[in-house]
Order: structure tokens, then C-alpha cells, then sequence
């Protein structure tokens, strides 16, 4: 037996006091209590999805059915689908399972950004609140448009009342959270990895999770970006999706599926990651073919941006955008094949142990392949005009997200729960769930595939007899019910298992990862030592001297006498851990707030962003240590950067997207403007002067970082307060053309050019009026003696964002100002 190790000291910071009971959750930001407030919350909407799944099914049991209203129909199925992809199946991937195991098995003691973490569960729950808002003034207040929310559905004249405003605002404040994590677990990622921790070693669940938040970061700002266009239309009267303007409701759909087929892989991605884990320790064999399989993830996000038309086939994009897309779609099939016969090859020879959540993964491997092999058909524009918004579309979506990402999210609960928990599920339980699912999910959709090719459409509340689709109908209700009864069962165990589950030991699988070399449940500081990796699979290696043994070492069968991972390594004896915090929840209130502000009263709006922005200059200052460079940090990070720079740069990117998503709608629409004002009416020598004055602003904030980091607090102050002045003097330009624009009778909602126009150089507007904002405190805080040379990557961080506005100016400066010029000329 290994000797045991003394017992550790870990500490919050001396000026912060750690609370206890409620209050701690409240405050916490330590990422496994977040993990735990995000899967309590996606349980607890599981149930409500799942519920009005039963309504659907209900409502169609039996033909001419009248328990659900057509409008209350609308609002289910809205509902349910909305629920279960932005309130279920992420949170549960990225909220629970990615916070709760990256930095375990990566090897570090928290995420990037604790408060950061903390913030987007806070955002999440508000956004949760707020697409249920509607029932607060009616009980038909629920969004009814469809979870894909098509224009011109979404229109005010087509859906005059909030639900559609709580379900656009609901998924921007979504976004955000969404956003939040992805950037986080990006810069844990690539930041954070244990000391010999290459990307080659790293375990497949990380590799997914590496894949899907880049996906996040580029994927995401699309929607967003149409979502502000809905907003717009609905609350400013603009038409960015009205024909009788000259606008086109497809622009919806572009920007949607844009967004709408990388999310289908942001939530199968970290389900292949989950399945990685489980087939190797119950086969006991290592994952075959290791890096066909990382660079199969990474083909798959890069094709997912090039199949979004086939989505879209029914609208005549034309033949060479049908032609491109059918290719695309056929070649993401290849990268997920090879991940189906490397699960399948594992699992080939190896000495299976059917556990619960083995038996989960191979539901999925069976399951997602019927949805893959139903998905290749779509490929085929013939064929997807055949099918499109038939009840074949929903056995293929449910068999890819249910089949496929549910049954391999079960899989990880069953096989990380007891590491969650310490303590077990049970195993007869949970079989008992797998075989009534399999049976019940193939027996509720599978017969979708007869009644889509007799011609039932989706989304209809109710249907006419003897068309042949009454028996299926009510063979898919019965069976709905059926599966409704298993995920109850799931519930009990869960219930039963935090009751009076079994104890489980630290590695009770005889796992391969670094999280089961910690104790069940893990302590508050993770890992007593930063663990040292030599291999791939580490602990198992650690275990058994090699990746690919099968024999059980007799004295460490189970893993359970293995010596610690990081048991080379110098333990510390004292361990610092990042201090409890509200101001995540706050600034998750001022959000909210805005939020309610847009439905209510405007004055709320200002209300919350008051509260926005002082939580943010409360969370900057709340920590002495704010913008210190951490040598400690830089020389263990594996880019030799600091998170924070890292975090500014993936942010960035992902602006990249939003901004060229706003260029993309300017590009289009320009030339469909039907009339009157056009880019004649711009200002040219104003602005020209204005672009000097914000470009010069750049050259004075090199000079201001230069001056902070050679301690000279006169001239930082100096040059910080001169930029703050051009982006002021640019804003008060900006300011006056607008004016005369309106004075001229261009307003935002006068044709395309004024809306794609304020619209784009507007956000750019707000972007550097965040930056002004950013940089007055900035200059206070050097002024005050608070930034010094020893905190100038505070100021370093604020110039990186102020040269990314400027440089996205030039670019929108060219286009709108010089070329469209240049064409009237």
C-alpha cells in the first residue's frame, strides 16, 4: 500500500471570507459547485421538456384531438424544442459535464475564470427565466413560432404579442452564457494543461471539448446577429426580413442554420468526447486509433461551416449552391464514420464489462448510426424536397439528438456519478432505464419514418381520420409515455442514489483519466500536487506501466492501491484558491434587467445596464492582484501567455465573426435598396476626418502602454486621456452625421441602406464607446497610483480590444464609405 499522503491546507484569499450554506452557492466559483448548479437546473427543465413532449404526443394520440388548442400546440412544441436543446442538452454537456471534468482531467485546480464561470451560469438561469416571462401575463404567453423561429413568423404582425420578444431576448441573453463558457474552456484548454500534457496526450473528452468551443466562438455570433435583426423588426419597425421592403425572410434562415448545423456538433461533439471515455475502461483496451480520432473532430467543425444549405434546399438557393452543399454534406459523413469504426474497433476483442453506462454507449453507437444513415439521404436535394417538413425530418433529429447526444450523456452520468457523488447509481435502476428506453425511443420514433412517407407534415395539432396515420400515432403516444416512464426512473436513481447510493472508491471503474487518480467526490483544491505526464491515458499508465496492457495487476486491481498520479511531484502544503464573489450574480441581474426593460419599462434598461457596468468595475477591482503579470502563471501555461491575453484574443475572434456577419447583411442588401435614400447621402469629408482622429487613437495607446510599463504615471495618464478624447472626438462625429441623417429624413427605419447602415456602423459605435468607458477607468485607476508597471496588463488587454475596433473601422470605412462612393462616382 501506498503511504498516504498528509492532509492539505488550501485557503481563500485573507480579505475575502469564505461563507457557508446558501450563501456559498451563491457566491461560489469553484467550477464543480457551478457544474452542480448548472445540472440541477437542466434536470429540472429536462422534466419540463420532457413534459411537454407528453402534450405533443398526447395531442396527436387520436385524430380530430382537441386537449391541446392549435395555439397551445404552437407553444409546446416551441417550447419543447427550445428546452431541449438550449436548456438541457448544453447545459448539460458544457454547464455540467465540461465544467465538472475539464480541469480534472487536464490536471488543473479550476477553469481559467473562476467568476467568468460563475457569471454564465447566473446569465443562464436568467435567460432560462425569461423565456417563460409570457406566463406571467397569460397562460397562452409562451413563445409560439417554432424553436427555429422562421421569418416572417416572427414578424409583429404575424405574432403581435411578447412570447416571440421573451423567446428573442431569452436566446440573446442565452448566447452570452454560452459564449462565456465556450471562451473559458477554450483558454483552460489550451492554458492550463498539466506539465507534459501535449495536445496528443490529452484525453478524446478534451479534445471534444477543444472543438466545440471553438465552434461556440465562431459559431454563435451568427444567431446573435440575427437575433439583433428580429429585435429590431419587432420592437424598432425596421424590415430586415420584410419582401415588401426588398429584404428577404431567407436572410433568417442563412444566418440561423449558419449557427444552427456547427450547434447540432456543438452538442454531438462533446457526446463523442463522453463515449471516448466510456468504451476504453469497460472494453479494457485504449481507444483505438487516438489521433484519426482528434483530427476527425477537427474535420468535422471544419466542414460543419460549409453544409448549412442543406437545411435550406426547399427554397431555391439555385443549382450550384444545391450542387455545393449536397458535397459538403456527403463529406462529413467520412470524418464521422471513422469515429464509428474506431468506437466499434475498441470495443472488437476487448473484455467487456456491460455496466450501465456501457450499455448507454452502445445504444449510442447503434442509435446515432441509424440517425447518421437517415441524415445522408437529406444530403441529396431530390430526395430532401421529398422529405422536407415531413415526420421523417423529426425521426432523423430525434434520432441524432436523443439516440445519439442523450443516450451518450447518460453514459457519462452513469460512469462519472460516482466521481461527482462518491457515491454509485444503481445498476439495476439503470438497466432497467436502458432497456425500457431502447425499446420505448426506437418504438416512439422509429414508426416517424412510415408516417412521413405517408405524407404527415410536421407541426400540424391535429389530423383527419383514415389518412394511415392513425395506428402510428398512437403507437408512437403509447410509447412516448413509456419512455417518459424510464427518464422517471432515471430521476428515482438519482434520488436514490444521493439517499443512500453505494460509496464508491476513487477509481472504481479502473479507469484510465486523471480524475480518478483524486479522491470521490474531489476536494475544493482538485489535485494536492500538479500532476507530471509522460503518456497518454497517465493514470492508467501510472496504474500499469503501459497504455495497452489487459492484465490486472494483482495489488492494484482497481485501481484502488494505485499510487497518486502526481505522486513524483512536490505537494504543496499550502494551496491557493480563487475567493467567493457576487458580483457574477449581479451582473447577471443588470442583464435581466435590461431584458425585462425592453418588454416593460425603458427605463429599466438603464436601470440594468447601470448595474451591468458597476458589477463589472466591481469584479475588475475586487482582487488586489488585478492586472499583475503572474510569472508563475506565464512560465506554466502551455502557450507561455497569460490567460487573460488569451481569453482577449478568442474574444476577439469571435467578434471577427459578429462583424462579419453585419458586413455580410450590409453586402446583400445594398443593392436591394428599393428607393430613396442611398450612400450619397454620406459624409465624406467628416468622416475621413473622424477615421484619422480614431486611427491616431491607436498610436496614442502604444504610447500610453509603453508609458505604464516604464512606471511613468504622468505621461500614461496623459496619452490614456488622449485616446479617451479621440474616441470622443470620433463618437461626437458619429453622433452628428447620424443627426443630420434624421434631420434629412434617414432613419433607421426609412429602407435597407438606413437600417443595414446605422445598424452596422452603430454596433461599431457601441464598441467603442465600451472601449471609451473601458479606458476612462483605466486612466483613474493609473491616475490613483491603482495601475502601475506591475499591472500594465491591465492596459495591454485594454489596447488589444481598442486596436480590434479601429481595424474592423477601416474595413467598414472602405466598404460603405470609399467603394460605395466610388460606385456613384
Amino acid at each position: 500500500m501506498a503511504a498516504q499522503p498528509k492532509p492539505l491546507a488550501f485557503e481563500h484569499p485573507s480579505y475575502l471570507h469564505d461563507p457557508g450554506g446558501i450563501w456559498s452557492w451563491i457566491t461560489t466559483v469553484d467550477h464543480k459547485r457551478v457544474a452542480v448548479l448548472y445540472g440541477i437546473t437542466a434536470l429540472f427543465m429536462m422534466a419540463v421538456g420532457g413534459m411537454e413532449a407528453m402534450l405533443i404526443r398526447a395531442q396527436l394520440m387520436v385524430p380530430g384531438n382537441h386537449l391541446l388548442s392549435a395555439a397551445a400546440y404552437n407553444e409546446m412544441f416551441t417550447m419543447h424544442g427550445t428546452t431541449m436543446i438550449f436548456l438541457v442538452l448544453m447545459p448539460l454537456e458544457l454547464g455540467f459535464f465540461a465544467n465538472f471534468f475539464i480541469p480534472l482531467q487536464i490536471g488543473a485546480r479550476d477553469v481559467a475564470f473562476p467568476r467568468l464561470n460563475a457569471l454564465s451560469y447566473w446569465v443562464f438561469l436568467g435567460g432560462t427565466i425569461f423565456l417563460h416571462l409570457g406566463l406571467l401575463r397569460s397562460i397562452y404567453g409562451l413563445p409560439d413560432a417554432g424553436w427555429f423561429g422562421y421569418a416572417n413568423l416572427t414578424e409583429r404582425m404575424y405574432t403581435p404579442g411578447i412570447n416571440v420578444d421573451c423567446w428573442d431576448i431569452g436566446l440573446l441573453i442565452l448566447g452570452v452564457s454560452t459564449l462565456l463558457s465556450g471562451l473559458n474552456f477554450f483558454v483552460t484548454i489550451v492554458n492550463l494543461r498539466a506539465p507534459g500534457m501535449t495536445f496528443m496526450r490529452m484525453p478524446m473528452f478534451i479534445w471534444a471539448m477543444l472543438v466545440t468551443t471553438i465552434l461556440i466562438l465562431l459559431a454563435f455570433p451568427a444567431l446573435t446577429v440575427g437575433l439583433i435583426f428580429l429585435f429590431a423588426d419587432r420592437f424598432l419597425d425596421t424590415h430586415f426580413y420584410r419582401v415588401s421592403a426588398g429584404a428577404t425572410p431567407i436572410l433568417w434562415q442563412h444566418l440561423f442554420w449558419i449557427f444552427g448545423h456547427p450547434e447540432v456538433y456543438i452538442m454531438a461533439l462533446p457526446a463523442f468526447g463522453m463515449i471516448s471515455e466510456v468504451i476504453p475502461p469497460f472494453s479494457r483496451k485504449p481507444l483505438f486509433g487516438y489521433p484519426m480520432m482528434a483530427y476527425s473532430l477537427v474535420l468535422i467543425a471544419f466542414l460543419s461551416y460549409g453544409v448549412w444549405g442543406h437545411h435550406m434546399f426547399a427554397t431555391g438557393m439555385g443549382p450550384i449552391a444545391d450542387a455545393t452543399f449536397s458535397i459538403t454534406s456527403m463529406l462529413i459523413a467520412i470524418p464521422t464514420g471513422v469515429k464509428i469504426f474506431s468506437w466499434l474497433a475498441t470495443v472488437w476483442g476487448g473484455r467487456l464489462r456491460f455496466t450501465t453506462s456501457m450499455l448507454f454507449a452502445v445504444g449510442f453507437l447503434v442509435e446515432f448510426t441509424i440517425g447518421g444513415l437517415s441524415g445522408i439521404m437529406h444530403a441529396s436535394p431530390p430526395v430532401d424536397l421529398q422529405q422536407t417538413d415531413s415526420y421523417i425530418i423529426v425521426a432523423h433529429f430525434h434520432y441524432v439528438l436523443f439516440g445519439g447526444v442523450l443516450m451518450g450523456i447518460l453514459a457519462a452520468f452513469y460512469y462519472w456519478w460516482p466521481k461527482i457523488t462518491g457515491r454509485f447509481l444503481s445498476e439495476k435502476l439503470g438497466k432497467a432505464q436502458f432497456w425500457i428506453t431502447a425499446w420505448a425511443f426506437n418504438a416512439t420514433f422509429f414508426p416517424m419514418h412510415f408516417v412521413g412517407v405517408l405524407g404527415m407534415p410536421r407541426r400540424i395539432y391535429t389530423y383527419a381520420p383514415h389518412m394511415g396515420w392513425d395506428f402510428w400515432n398512437y403507437f408512437e403516444s403509447v410509447n412516448a409515455f413509456i419512455l417518459g416512464f424510464a427518464f422517471l426512473l432515471f430521476f428515482i436513481n438519482i434520488i436514490w442514489s444521493a439517499m443512500d447510493g453505494e460509496i464508491a472508491s476513487s477509481d472504481p471503474w479502473d479507469a484510465r483519466t486523471l480524475e480518478w487518480s483524486i479522491p470521490s467526490p474531489p476536494p475544493a483544491f482538485n489535485f494536492a500536487a500538479v500532476p507530471m505526464v509522460t503518456s497518454r491515458d497517465a493514470f492508467w499508465v501510472r496504474k500499469y506501466g503501459t497504455v495497452g496492457t489487459h492484465g490486472v495487476a494483482p495489488a492494484i486491481a482497481g485501481g484502488a492501491a494505485a499510487a497518486p498520479i502526481g505522486a513524483h511531484a512536490e505537494v504543496e502544503e499550502h494551496i491557493h484558491m480563487p475567493a467567493p464573489s457576487l458580483y457574477p450574480l449581479i451582473f447577471a441581474l443588470g442583464v435581466f434587467l435590461m431584458g425585462v426593460g425592453c418588454l416593460v419599462w425603458t427605463r429599466l434598461i438603464i436601470m440594468g445596464g447601470a448595474v451591468t457596468v458597476m458589477s463589472v468595475i466591481g469584479m475588475v477591482f475586487e482582487y488586489p492582484s488585478f492586472g499583475k503579470f503572474d510569472p508563475a502563471m506565464i512560465a506554466e501555461s502551455t502557450l507561455g501567455l497569460d490567460h487573460r491575453k488569451v481569453g482577449m484574443w478568442a474574444f476577439l475572434g469571435s467578434e471577427c465573426v459578429f462583424f462579419a456577419s453585419l458586413i455580410s447583411t450590409y453586402m446583400v442588401y445594398k443593392d436591394r435598396n428599393l428607393g430613396g435614400f442611398d450612400a450619397m447621402i454620406l459624409n465624406i469629408p467628416l468622416t475621413s476626418v473622424s477615421t484619422f482622429v480614431l486611427l491616431t487613437s491607436s498610436l496614442t495607446m502604444v504610447l500610453a502602454l509603453a508609458a505604464v510599463q516604464r512606471d511613468d504615471r504622468k505621461w500614461s495618464v496623459f496619452w490614456l486621456a488622449s485616446t479617451v478624447l479621440f474616441g470622443c472626438i470620433f463618437l461626437g462625429g458619429q453622433a452628428f452625421e447620424f443627426t443630420d441623417f434624421v434631420m434629412q429624413g434617414l432613419k433607421i427605419q426609412t429602407n435597407l441602406f438606413g437600417q443595414t447602415f446605422y445598424t452596422l456602423v452603430g454596433f461599431h459605435g457601441i464598441h467603442v464607446l465600451i472601449g471609451v468607458c473601458w479606458l476612462i477607468v483605466l486612466t483613474i485607476a493609473v491616475a490613483r497610483g491603482k495601475i502601475g508597471k506591475d499591472r500594465s496588463l491591465a492596459v495591454e488587454i485594454g489596447g488589444l480590444y481598442w486596436h480590434f475596433v479601429d481595424i474592423v473601422w477601416v474595413i467598414i470605412f472602405t466598404l460603405i464609405y470609399l467603394m460605395r462612393t466610388v460606385k456613384h462616382a
